[in-house]
């Protein structure tokens, strides 16, 4: 795996548990009652929660990508069967 998609899987998991603290956050906040400061720290976690999730789809999506371009150059690789033989015309 490369540093690149490592680090975007790692990016993506801590903008989720970022974004899951903004929500904690804004929990806390309407507890203490700020029903004003306290939605507006839950859009921000929804935002920084989706885009972790967005971060972690591209990683695994480059990853499978990258999988079957391994899979794709090894059957290139491989020796091909031979042709059939014609078949001999009928006396």
């Amino acid at each position: 795996m490369r540093i690149g998609a490592i680090l975007r899987e790692l990016g993506g998991w801590l903008l989720i548990v970022l974004g899951l603290w903004a929500f904690r956050e804004s929990w806390l906040m309407l507890r203490d009652r700020q029903i004003f400061e306290a939605p507006t720290m839950a859009v921000i976690g929804f935002i920084v929660f989706r885009g972790g999730i967005h971060l972690l789809k591209v990683s695994v999506a480059a990853r499978i990508t990258a999988q079957a371009s391994r899979q794709l150059e090894e059957a290139a690789r491989r020796p091909k069967l031979p042709l059939p033989k014609p078949a001999l015309p009928r006396r």
